[in-house]
């Protein structure tokens, strides 16, 4: 089977809160609702290794296929999810590549 993986990485504006961050992993969470995904997670960094370059937040959403991928960018929930938790948002990385 051949899925996409949808690697995201959010930077979270300097001063967040513990409680803000918590916010934005729980309001991602929403995400795994949408159709065409087979596989979801995301959660807030521990990594002792001092590498993720400001990075605070992973998620990883593996689809069923490109098109589940191309409906799910201009989705109403991702769109509306993404709007309520976008403004703590100081960078983000995205990577996607089939397997």
């Amino acid at each position: 089977m051949t899925m996409v993986e949808h690697l995201v990485l959010f930077k979270l504006h300097e001063g967040t809160s513990e409680a803000d961050k918590q916010k934005v992993v729980d309001t991602l969470q929403g995400l795994k609702e949408i159709p065409g995904i087979a596989e979801f997670s995301v959660g807030l960094n521990h990594s002792r290794e001092g590498k993720s370059k400001g990075f605070e937040v992973g998620m990883r959403i593996g689809f069923k296929d490109q098109a589940s991928l191309d409906a799910y960018l201009p989705s109403e929930r991702h769109k509306s999810l993404i709007g309520q938790v976008n403004k703590h948002f100081a960078d983000v990385i995205v990577l996607d590549y089939t397997w």
